[in-house]
């Protein structure tokens, strides 16, 4: 079961917060959302010209084994990042944040599970994420998940 597949693809199926989002497209690749695992890709250069937030999803935190003598499940923490161009304002990128919280919070029939389901599934924030560029805002939503096989 992979919970950062699930995590994007919540993401980046909800047309409104993609619509928040800024765009990108890889050398040789298709345009789509700027919807990163782990980091923004070499190259994506944040800006002026690029002031839309983008989004990182973090590799899982903590991963604990909740599983029952009839039922295989774990527990994930794991962090979605946003982050935005800090010359321009911040309300798209709290409005994203904020809308991240909202897709994940007490809502786990939402989220597609390969070979499983959520059971659980709670968000917190969105908080301040730390960045070392003084030039990028970000702020970081954590998410509590259940997962169980099928």
């Amino acid at each position: 079961m992979n919970s950062t597949a699930a995590i994007y693809a919540r993401l980046s199926g909800d047309a409104y917060l993609t619509g928040l989002l800024a765009t990108y497209t890889p050398p040789g690749g298709r345009q789509s959302f700027a919807i990163f695992n782990d980091q923004s890709p070499d190259g994506y250069v944040f800006g002026a010209d690029n002031p839309k937030p983008v989004i990182v999803i973090s590799a899982a935190s903590v991963t604990d084994n909740a599983s029952t003598l009839s039922e295989t499940a774990w527990a994930v923490q794991q962090d979605v990042r946003l982050y935005a161009f800090r010359g321009m304002s911040t309300a798209d990128l709290d409005t994203a944040a904020r809308r991240v919280r909202d897709l994940f919070h007490m809502q786990p029939e939402r989220l597609v599970v390969a070979g499983g389901f959520a059971t659980i599934s709670t968000a917190t924030g969105p908080v301040e994420a730390p960045t070392t560029d003084t030039s990028v805002s970000g702020r970081r939503v954590t998410l509590r998940l259940e997962l169980q096989e099928n």
